[in-house]
C-alpha cells in the first residue's frame, strides 16, 4: 500500500472508531475538539515540596473535562485515604481518539515525561471513555502501566458483545477472524481475555459499571478472568454517583501506596 493511500485508510480507521465510540457513549450529541499538541493535564500533586512514587493518571469521560474530575471529588478521595500518590488529570477527549493520536499523546505528552521526572509506578485510571482510554493504553503499552481501574468503560460495539455473550464470556470466547490492525475494541477484548492466562502479563486490572449503566456489559463478561475482588459495581446508571462509589471501592481495594500511619478507610 503506499503511502497515500495507508493515511487514507488511518483516517477511514479513526473515523470509524469515532462513529462507533460516539454510538456507544452517547446520550446526547458529543463535541470532538481539536486535539492539542501537547496534551493538557492538570497536575495536581499531593505535596508541593515533594514528589510522591506513585503517578495517577486519570482520564475523562467524553463529555466531561478535567476540572469535573477535581470538581466531584476523584482526587480528595484519594487524599482522603492517605494514599501516597500524585494525580494528573489528562484531557484526552475525544479528539485524540478520532485523530488516531490517542496512544501517542498520551504516552509522549504525559506518561514519558512522568517517568523521566522519577515516578517508579503510574496506575492508569478513567471513567467511560476514559476508562476505554486507560484499557487501550494498557494493552499498547503493558509495561508501562503498573494497574488499571476502568469505571463504566466503553469496550466494543454492541454486535461484538453480543457474540462475547453468545459464547458465554470471554473466557470461552473465540472470534471468527483475528482482529485487523485498526480493530482497537476486538483486540482490546482479547487482550482483556488474556487476564484468564498467567502466563501472559498483564498489569492489575480493577473494573466495573453501574448496574444499570446503558454501557453495562452482560455479567458474565469477566467470569473467571479476573478475582472478584477487583470487580466492582454500584448502584444507578452512568452517571456521578456510581462512578464516585466505585472509585472509592477501587482506591481501597488496589495495592497503591499508603502514606505512613495511614489505612484503609
Amino acid at each position: 500500500m503506499n503511502p497515500g493511500a495507508r493515511a487514507v485508510a488511518r483516517r477511514l480507521a479513526a473515523a470509524a472508531l469515532a462513529l462507533a465510540l460516539a454510538a456507544g457513549l452517547s446520550g446526547c450529541s458529543l463535541l470532538v475538539r481539536e486535539p492539542r499538541v501537547p496534551m493538557e493535564a492538570l497536575s495536581l500533586p499531593r505535596a508541593a515540596d515533594a514528589r510522591s512514587p506513585t503517578l495517577i493518571v486519570f482520564m475523562p469521560g467524553a463529555q466531561e473535562v478535567p476540572q469535573d474530575i477535581v470538581r466531584e471529588g476523584f482526587v480528595d478521595q484519594v487524599r482522603a485515604r492517605g494514599i501516597d500518590a500524585d494525580v494528573v488529570v489528562a484531557d484526552a477527549h475525544l479528539g485524540y481518539f478520532y485523530g488516531g493520536v490517542f496512544e501517542q499523546r498520551l504516552r509522549e505528552d504525559v506518561i514519558q515525561p512522568a517517568r523521566a521526572q522519577g515516578y517508579r509506578s503510574v496506575w492508569l485510571a478513567g471513567i467511560s471513555l476514559g476508562g476505554f482510554g486507560a484499557l487501550r493504553y494498557a494493552r499498547a503499552h503493558p509495561d508501562e502501566v503498573d494497574g488499571v481501574i476502568a469505571l463504566a468503560p466503553y469496550l466494543a460495539p454492541r454486535l461484538d458483545l453480543q457474540a462475547v455473550w453468545q459464547a458465554g464470556g470471554l473466557a470461552s470466547w473465540r472470534p471468527e477472524r483475528p482482529p485487523g490492525p485498526r480493530e482497537h475494541e476486538r483486540a482490546l477484548l482479547l487482550w482483556l481475555q488474556g487476564y484468564g492466562d498467567p502466563a501472559q502479563r498483564r498489569p492489575p486490572l480493577f473494573i466495573g459499571h453501574g448496574e444499570d449503566d446503558r454501557l453495562k456489559p452482560f455479567g458474565p463478561l469477566m467470569a473467571g478472568l479476573l478475582p472478584p475482588v477487583h470487580l466492582l459495581s454500584a448502584p444507578g446508571g452512568h452517571d456521578w454517583a456510581p462512578w464516585k462509589a466505585m472509585w472509592a471501592d477501587a482506591l481501597d481495594r488496589a495495592p497503591l501506596p499508603r502514606a505512613s500511619g495511614a489505612g484503609l478507610r
